[in-house]
């Protein structure tokens, strides 16, 4: 196992894009809309625009680290594990008190690093969702967030149909954990406190990436 690689991986996922972006322009994306450190809050605060150039960086990253592992001579266990380290330092980030954001862009960009193939098809309905987010009024809020979710097991299953079971199929599943994870229980005492019933509240986290609070508009 190469420690500096994984201690790499991990800073450099610790690095948040989205909220630099936002820092450029005077705001903390932590007190502003979702209070998500990530590429969609950062457009619902400054535009699509910005929103895509942070959540853009956010997925080189991801990138970055298995090219930077590849480069470097390690094998695709070590890459894989990398890539997963790093969507953890999205998440639980050294430079912001270990509360980060999903990790989406990073997944979606180590995913695309070690299999572009199956990462065409997994990007398929994230595509869908995408377009039918700005094409369709009134704007459906919760397709993205699902085909963003899915994109993780389809490219995992993609990879497992032609070649079983590799690094790459358990780093997928472990990247799918980690971000169900994440949206699960990020603040989640504050959406308990509101009374809601457990099962709405875990179902919307896990599927739509949004808490009780944004459903009842209160952030």
């Amino acid at each position: 196992m190469d420690l500096p690689a994984l201690v790499a991986a991990y800073l450099l996922g610790s690095i948040s894009f989205p909220w630099l972006v936002g820092w450029w322009h005077g705001i903390d994306l932590r007190t502003v809309g979702s209070r998500k450190l990530g590429g969609s809050n950062l457009a619902s605060v400054l535009g699509v625009r910005w929103g895509a150039l942070g959540g853009g960086l956010d997925a080189l990253k991801g990138a970055l680290v298995v090219l930077g592992a590849a480069a470097l001579g390690l094998p695709l266990e070590m890459r894989v594990l990398c890539a997963v380290v790093a969507v953890a330092g999205q998440m639980w980030p050294l430079f912001h008190d270990l509360d980060g954001g999903r990790a989406n862009a990073t997944g979606w960009g180590a995913i695309l690093a070690l299999d572009p193939v199956a990462a065409i098809v997994a990007a398929i309905p994230l595509g869908a969702a995408v377009i039918a987010r700005y094409a369709v009024r009134p704007a459906p809020t919760r397709l993205v967030p699902l085909a963003s979710l899915l994109t993780f097991p389809v490219w995992t299953a993609a990879i497992w149909e032609i070649d079983g079971v590799t690094p790459s199929v358990i780093g997928g599943l472990l990247i799918l954990a980690l971000i169900l994870i994440r949206r699960v229980t990020a603040e989640l005492d504050d959406d308990l406190a509101t009374g809601a019933p457990l099962s709405r509240v875990l179902l919307n986290r896990a599927l739509f990436d949004r808490s009780e609070l944004q459903e009842r508009g209160t952030v």
